[in-house]
This record gives C-alpha cells, structure tokens and sequence, in this order.
C-alpha cells in the first residue's frame, strides 16, 4: 500500500470521484488541485524522481500498479483492471458490432485525417489562460471520444443492473456526451466555405453519435459529475 498516495487521499480537499468522468485535460482544468489521480500521479513522478515534463509511467505495467495503488488509496477495488489484465482479448468480443462503438471509431478517424495539416503545430502549443482553440478541442476529444464510448458499453455489458456499476456506465457517457458537445461547437467555430463539406460530415457523425448515446443511457445527460457538472464547496 502506497502511505504517500493515501496521505493525498486524506486531504479533505479532495472532490470524490471527479477524476472518474473527466476528460483528462488538465492543463484546463479548475479542480486539479482537488482531483485524487492529478496529485497521486505527481507523487507517483516524485517517488521515482521524475520531472513534470517525463511520461508519468515507464510503460503499462507500470500504469496498471498505479491504478491498482490509486484504487486503494480511493478505497475502491480494482476488479475491472485485474479482468482485463487477464484476459483482454474479451474486450473487442463485448462490444465490436456495436454501432456506437463503430460510429465513435469512424469519427475518431475522419477528425484525425481532417485535422492532420495542424495536427504538429497544435501539439506544441502551450496552455493558455483564455482557454483552447477550437482546433485544440477538436484533436484533444476526437480518440477519447471514442474510448468513452468504449468504456461506458464495456461497463455496462459486464455490470448490467443498477446496484453494480449503472453509475459508472452513465458517468462515462455523460463525458462523451460533453466531449462530443463541445467537439462540435469548436468544429462549427472552424467552419470556412472550403471547409464545409469535411467539417459537416464531422458535425453530423456527431449529432448521430449523442442520440445514440441518449437511447442507450437515456439517464446519461441528467448525470451530475461532481467538481465537474455540480461545484463543491
């Protein structure tokens, strides 16, 4: 058991949760300093003497301890990890023929292709205080999009009734929801009359995917995300 990651775990401070149903954008993010995985993985980084700027895990192993630490240290368990860990061919099997899934994965892809012209200058660009470009949203969001898609079905399939996890389920689609939200604001911000048609496509892959997302957890957008959807005190 990791003491360092349990003492940050005891911080009062701590919003419960708000890491689970994030986007992982941190750098844009206004509860840091009160999310459990953004302080656990800087003392992951200072227990093994890495700067801010190192990868903060040296491969998936590595990764797949800390989840388990954090999990502890969260007084949470980590069944799901240790499943997949065993045996991760099952994944694909649960959810590989569902539309959703092969829409996220179609926009994930056509938003890549579209954006790859800017793609090396937006990934050197530094945080700033006004907030992302929409170029910046639209690269951040377009592959998590699609592994909250994943992960909200994958959740659901194993943990199918409401005492077992239909939280986990709704939150991370509920994060999808947002993403792909926001994802089409920025698209619909970059629209130029030479753009229309590819930036249209994107748009629509979008629309459809949300309504898809509303009839499969139709409880979804009513989901609060505490420190996210609701402040803390």
């Amino acid at each position: 058991m990791n003491r360092r990651l349990l003492a940050v775990a005891a911080d009062p401070a701590i919003i419960p949760g708000v890491h689970h149903y994030c986007d992982e954008w941190c750098d844009y993010c206004a509860v840091t300093r009160r999310c459990l995985a953004f302080r656990c993985i800087a003392e992951w980084r200072k227990q093994r003497g890495r700067s801010p700027a190192d990868p903060p895990f040296a491969g998936m192993d590595e990764a797949a301890r800390f989840t388990r630490e954090l999990a502890d240290a969260e007084g949470m368990r980590a069944d799901e990890l240790d499943a997949m860990v065993a045996n991760p061919s099952r994944l694909p099997d649960l959810v590989e023929s569902d539309p959703l899934v092969s829409m996220a994965w179609e926009y994930a892809i056509r938003a890549a292709v579209f954006m790859m012209p800017v793609t090396g200058t937006i990934a050197v660009l530094e945080p700033r205080p006004a907030g992302p470009e929409p170029e910046e949203i639209v690269l951040w969001c377009h592959l998590r999009i699609y592994m909250s898609v994943f992960q909200a079905l994958v959740i659901a399939a194993r943990r199918p009734t409401a005492n077992s996890g239909e939280g986990d389920a709704l939150g991370c689609a509920k994060r999808t929801i947002v993403m792909a939200a926001r994802s089409r604001r920025a698209l619909q911000a970059m629209r130029t009359e030479d753009r229309a048609a590819e930036i249209g496509v994107l748009v629509s892959l979008l629309g459809e995917l949300e309504q898809g997302i509303d009839q499969r957890f139709p409880a979804a957008r009513s989901f609060v995300r505490l420190g996210l959807d609701l402040p803390v005190g």
